[in-house]
């Protein structure tokens, strides 16, 4: 069929005046050219005005203003994308050509026509004048077209809209009809772009079966939930939960309603919560700085270890290491290098260790040790191999070159806390002796020596200390 004849768009000069509407309507009913007028309010087309031709051919049976009546489709009987609707097709007021489409109203009536739009300028907003020609009806029940748009009823409009969460309205054949804009934000198309459109594109290519069986079984019983994945508009995948139910249209006859809960985002939401948990829990057992175990849970790793000795009769060595002069490396070269030469040399302890060894962060430069399974003089041989590693390895970018000094002690049957005093006594035995140092406390408990850094008035320890009875200092 050849289109028909071009609709008059005017002189291209200066009219002396512009046509009113209602005689453009006229004017194409002298012509036989059916016409109507669209009205754009956000996702909803409206018919505004209509010709005497257009009611009569289209028979229209309610008087304009009117929602959109009809489903519109294209030539091969396809649905028309909300975007490809006459009213929204294109922004601009320049007129189309002629296309050729399809009709099908609410009561299943299909009609072939030409078609061609242009915007008009209106006082009520956008407007579009949508000409219609060679309107044909044809078979008005074909087996494969769509169901016709339902007339959904307001309230309906007003509840989908106001839910927090994603909802459409899917008819019987599969069809979008009503989206709410949590659903448009959820996948990132526009209400336009959706509507009219068939549910199951929406759904990953893997969900699709179990989301037509899902729609056939709601349609028969009523209702259910299901999971499947959307695909966005970026095409990017989202899980969601869908629960569904049956409403009626205006006609009473059933919809899907479909809501949807994106548990994309929610498992987003518990993997945040499940990272600033093991965050928390980081920084309640760990030093930021080394990554080590900080202080306050070292004291419960050392009692661990002291009865997990006891229960098994296993030995075990503790030794506390102190860096020799980091003091001086703070105010010689700043905190900053410290800090470093701390990381650093972390680092190079838990290197040389194994790994059911445990080492600590207890506080400045002092560092605790945990040795399960060896005695105090295996731990001194482990920590004069460190010594000796430390010595020709230069730490941080300045190269520095330290030692540390080290208090070697088992628990035997002492508690948590005088284990502590005899590693800190022999600790501060090895300072005394010239740094550099590993000493073993003694067999017999003595009163704790006093550090160099906390001595009390009226201390008579000699500034040498005592020698240590076993297990010779280890010099630098």
């Amino acid at each position: 069929m050849d289109a028909p004849q071009a609709l008059p768009d005017g002189d291209a000069g200066q009219p002396p005046r512009q046509p009113t509407l209602q005689a453009t309507l006229d004017g194409l009913d002298q012509l036989g050219i059916a016409a109507l007028v669209y009205r754009v309010e956000g996702d909803e087309n409206w018919v505004a005005g209509a010709n005497a031709l257009a009611c009569q051919q289209l028979a229209l049976d309610a008087r304009p203003p009117l929602a959109d009546p009809w489903q519109w489709l294209d030539d091969q009987h396809q649905p028309l994308a909300a975007d490809d609707h006459p009213a929204r097709r294109r922004a601009d007021s320049a007129p189309q050509g002629w296309r050729r489409c399809h009709l099908r109203d609410r009561h299943g009536s299909l009609r072939a026509l030409w078609l061609r739009c242009r915007r008009i300028e209106a006082d009520a907003g956008r407007q579009v004048l949508v000409a219609l020609d060679e309107i044909t009806p044809l078979d008005p029940h074909p087996a494969d077209l769509p169901a016709p748009t339902p007339r959904l009823p307001a309230s309906l409009h007003q509840w989908i809209g106001s839910l927090p969460i994603s909802a459409c309205v899917i008819d019987a054949k599969g069809y979008l009809r009503l989206v709410n804009p949590t659903l448009c934000t959820l996948v990132g198309y526009a209400a336009s772009e959706l509507l009219g459109r068939p549910y199951g594109e929406l759904l990953a290519p893997a969900s699709r079966e179990r989301g037509e069986r899902h729609h056939q079984a709601v349609l028969a019983d009523g209702g259910g939930q299901h999971r499947v994945e959307v695909v966005r508009r970026d095409g990017s995948l989202c899980s969601v939960q869908v629960a569904d139910s049956l409403v009626n249209d205006a006609d009473g006859q059933p919809l899907r309603l479909a809501c949807l809960v994106d548990l994309t985002a929610q498992r987003e939401q518990t993997r945040q919560l499940e990272a600033r948990n093991r965050r928390l829990e980081y920084l309640a057992t760990r030093d930021e700085m080394t990554g080590l175990h900080n202080r306050r849970y070292g004291q419960q790793l050392l009692e661990q270890a002291i009865r997990r000795s006891r229960r098994y009769g296993e030995p075990l060595a503790v030794a506390m290491l102190d860096l020799d002069h980091f003091k001086t490396v703070n105010d010689e070269h700043g905190h900053a290098v410290g800090d470093e030469v701390l990381r650093e040399f972390s680092d190079l302890v838990g290197t040389m260790l194994r790994q059911s060894d445990t080492l600590i962060r207890w506080g400045g430069e002092e560092f605790l040790l945990l040795l399960p399974g060896v005695d105090r003089f295996s731990a001194h041989a482990t920590l004069g191999r460190v010594l000796a590693r430390l010595v020709q390895q230069p730490l941080s970018a300045c190269e520095l070159q330290l030692s540390f000094s080290a208090g070697i002690a088992e628990p035997r049957q002492t508690s948590s806390h005088r284990l502590l005093e005899q590693v800190d006594t022999a600790l501060y035995q090895a300072k005394q002796a010239g740094r550099g140092c590993i000493t073993m406390a003694e067999e017999t408990p003595q009163l704790p020596a006093l550090r160099e850094d906390t001595a009390r008035p009226g201390n008579s320890a000699s500034p040498t200390g005592p020698a240590p009875p076993e297990g010779p200092a280890l010099p630098l």
